[in-house]
């Protein structure tokens, strides 16, 4: 008389996946915890020194304020460009670091197969294990992402919001690319089923995911161009410079250089712009696309941080033995 063993319900399946995961996400909070401790303590010491010296509440289109800036800089922030550059991979290494043994570790120590007998399947297993330690890496990523903006805070009055060290920490973007650097990782370690290489690849990915948003992200929405009357920005808001052009008293369209090799001295060419027809005009994006742009990314990096953990549950079902 044959039995059939019925399917364990999903939060079975997420709760054994929970178990199973608990060293390495208890190992992640506690890691994002003290990286965390350390930001707001750094951050809280840097927060009070642009309230002592002045740099917080002067008009940053002033030259004054531009030393007063400096000497912040110099007192209070001197380590912020090391910590800025570690940072600025850190949410991509929690993504490969977690990512990476998630199926690799499984298949290296021949676990799988007793897995898979369990009731629930190779598929269901598999993707309640992605889908639980996903749900908890963005959560994390989220707040680690909100202490990220928080200590980067006094650096928004030097290069605005769009600089690419700020705009990759603000949380969703930041949450973005941990999942695709955690998505890419298991994926690997899927097909690779070697743990070492599945993390070398999420790190990989992370650093050139970096890359390409950073030269797609200017094409997220049309700049704008705007005439200005004077060889530099005369804007104090925090919109996104992308390049500048120029055009001669006829209209005709200039590049930077063919204006430049009009010949003469900085004042002679600024002459030129303010009495002698020529005119500037600057593409940017406006200060006020930065969260929309933030939402942007979020959207596509998610979405190819799905479609890489659904190709790692694909490949378990069907190629994986």
């Amino acid at each position: 008389m044959s039995s059939t063993t019925l399917a364990p319900p999903r939060s079975a399946v997420l709760r054994a996946a929970g178990l199973r995961h608990r060293p390495a996400l208890l190992t992640l909070l506690a890691v994002m915890g003290a990286v965390s401790l350390a930001l707001l303590l750094h951050g809280w010491y840097m927060h009070d020194g642009l309230d002592r010296t002045g740099a917080g509440s002067c008009d940053p289109s002033t030259a004054a304020c531009a030393a007063t800036f400096k000497r912040f800089l110099h007192q209070y922030a001197d380590s912020m460009p090391m910590l800025g550059s570690v940072v600025y991979i850190l949410g991509g290494v929690f993504g490969a670091f977690l990512g990476g043994p998630l199926l690799a570790r499984e298949f290296e120590h021949g676990t799988v197969r007793f897995a898979w007998t369990q009731g629930a399947g190779r598929t269901r297993w598999t993707a309640g294990g992605l889908v639980l330690v996903g749900a908890v890496l963005a959560v994390l990523a989220a707040l680690f992402g909100l202490v990220l903006s928080w200590w980067n805070a006094p650096l928004t009055r030097l290069g605005g919001q769009f600089h690419p060290d700020l705009f990759v920490a603000a949380p969703p973007a930041l949450i973005g690319r941990v999942l695709v650097a955690f998505g890419v990782a298991a994926l690997a370690g899927a097909v690779l089923r070697r743990t070492v290489l599945a993390v070398g690849l999420g790190l990989a990915a992370s650093v050139a995911l970096l890359l390409l948003a950073q030269a797609v992200r200017s094409h997220y929405m049309t700049p704008l161009d705007e005439p200005v009357r004077a060889m530099t920005s005369l804007a104090v808001d925090d919109r996104w410079v992308l390049s500048a052009w120029y055009s001669d008293p006829a209209g005709n369209r200039l590049s930077e250089s063919d204006f430049y090799n009009l010949g003469g001295d900085y004042t002679h060419l600024q002459s030129l712009v303010h009495d002698g027809g020529y005119t500037m005009h600057e593409v940017y994006q406006p200060a006020d696309r930065f969260w929309p742009f933030q939402w942007i990314e979020f959207g596509w990096t998610t979405l190819l941080a799905v479609a890489l953990c659904a190709a790692a549950v694909w490949w378990v079902r069907r190629r994986a033995a």
